[in-house]
């Protein structure tokens, strides 16, 4: 190894935390296969009322998903099952079956209701949707309540990873869900029409989960019920979960609403919003959710030994990469906006007008990149100093922003509304976030206080939250 490959590899050890390179390039390789998708989809709907229906019915779905499973194991899961496990690994292991028994219960429940209310939600949902088009919307909507089902197990299962550092299998699990909408538009397109694509991502949700109980094979923890809802830890967890289930649905409601809007614009509208929000979403996710991801364990421990140096430092250099990567992300993406989608989504189907709608929005989704990435490193930030509840504050605002400004707006632009008024919204959360994390940096706990899911006789456990 030549001494520049080691001062290399010594400084990305010290910008990135430990992590974010593989969960980069696996979250790299899930949005290829997201490329391949929308080829696949371009070609083969077009941007037509059969993939307005198709998006239109992970909606809900999704809201349920988020509100019911994936909010509570945003911020507190992984610090207190790692604070758990190092007193008892038993006692970490009871926890995270009891959680992954009760989202799984939840979520069936909800989905229960969700497939009886179908015809009902399709009124509401696709409030511009021709009748057929609604009927399509509600058999599609009740196959994807299979899919939605399995991630509230392989989420779960996904924080067990993250907690064990299983990143690889963490990471795989959204490019096989990908590859099973892919597979399924190819083999059952012609048959089934766009409901091939809905079964296809029921068995991409079914690799999903299968990819990750195999990473869990390689931990000590065992996928079996537990009921264990008197405990100390889940009570912790309940209370820190709670303004998250408040807050985590916005973004899904803000979409759920950008495709009530889209719908009353015209045909193909939803479709040209999805495929450009596919675009914006690759490096927030690429860099803004994997640099943060990675770096939260590191935040939480910082915090938890009253180090205000290391916190700032760690967050400071995340802030700092996020924020220079994105901005020249969202430049490439606003000058090659038309390029990208020609080469990408042009060609059968897909014709010149769907390609220059298209083109239009993605270049106006590229102002919002590197607030809407900035936005997650200090989320994490604020969830390691053990406050849950300012980042609700923050999303409920910003979800006024886009509210307001691109409904004022549609009447006058359009389509375009929509990702001008986003990136209004994010702009604002994310100001909001910085403000809100000032005062609880400088008031960082001293060392070694106690935790609140660890008896009194163990003070040298910190509270995670």
């Amino acid at each position: 190894m030549t001494a520049w490959t080691i001062r290399l590899r010594a400084l990305i050890a010290r910008l990135l935390p430990q992590g974010a390179l593989i969960l980069s390039f696996l979250t790299f390789g899930y949005f290829a296969m997201g490329i391949v998708r929308n080829r696949v989809f371009a070609n083969t709907y077009g941007a037509g009322p059969e993939l307005d229906a198709y998006n239109a019915a992970f909606r809900i779905p999704e809201i349920a998903l988020d509100v019911l499973v994936a909010a509570g194991l945003t911020a507190p899961f992984v610090p207190i099952f790692s604070a758990l496990r190092r007193q008892d690994e038993a006692a970490a292991n009871d926890f995270g079956r009891t959680v992954l028994t009760a989202a799984v219960t939840v979520m069936a429940v909800a989905i229960g209701a969700i497939f009886l209310l179908a015809p009902w939600l399709a009124t509401q949902v696709g409030a511009g949707f021709d009748q057929p088009t609604r009927d399509l919307y509600v058999e599609l909507l009740r196959i994807n309540c299979l899919a939605q089902l399995m991630f509230a197990a392989s989420i779960c299962l996904g924080e067990v990873l993250v907690a064990n550092r299983r990143f690889l299998f963490y990471a795989l699990a959204p490019i096989l869900y990908t590859s099973g909408i892919v597979v399924g538009t190819l083999l059952l397109a012609d048959r089934l029409g766009i409901a091939g694509t809905a079964w296809g991502a029921v068995g991409g949700a079914l690799a999903h989960l299968a990819i990750r109980a195999t990473g869990i094979m390689r931990t000590s923890f065992r996928i079996r019920p537990a009921v264990r809802f008197q405990t100390p830890a889940f009570r912790e967890f309940v209370r820190l979960m709670i303004p998250r289930m408040i807050g985590h649905p916005i973004e899904p409601l803000i979409f759920t609403y950008f495709t009530i809007l889209a719908s009353t614009v015209g045909a193909g509208s939803v479709s040209a919003l999805n495929f450009a929000a596919d675009y914006q979403v690759v490096p927030v996710s690429l860099i803004g959710v994997s640099f943060s991801l990675a770096a939260f364990p590191v935040l939480s421990a910082a915090y938890a030994n009253g180090d205000a140096t290391a916190f700032r430092s760690v967050l400071g250099r995340n802030l700092l990469l996020i924020g220079v990567l994105t901005s020249l992300a969202a430049t490439a993406l606003f000058v090659a906006s038309g390029i990208l989608v020609h080469v990408l989504l042009g060609g059968g189907a897909f014709d010149a007008a769907d390609e220059a709608r298209t083109t239009a929005v993605v270049a106006a989704f590229a102002l919002s990149v590197p607030f809407d990435a900035l936005a997650y490193p200090l989320s994490r930030a604020l969830y390691a100093t053990h406050d849950t509840i300012r980042q609700v504050f923050a999303s409920f605002a910003g979800f006024g922003i886009v509210l307001i400004v691109s409904t004022a707006i549609a009447p006058s632009i359009g389509l375009l509304a929509i990702p001008v008024g986003y990136a209004a919204g994010v702009a604002v959360k994310a100001i909001l976030l910085a403000i809100f994390l000032l005062p609880r940096v400088r008031a960082m706990p001293r060392p070694n206080g106690a935790s609140a899911i660890s008896p009194p006789s163990a003070p040298g456990a910190s509270e995670r939250s």
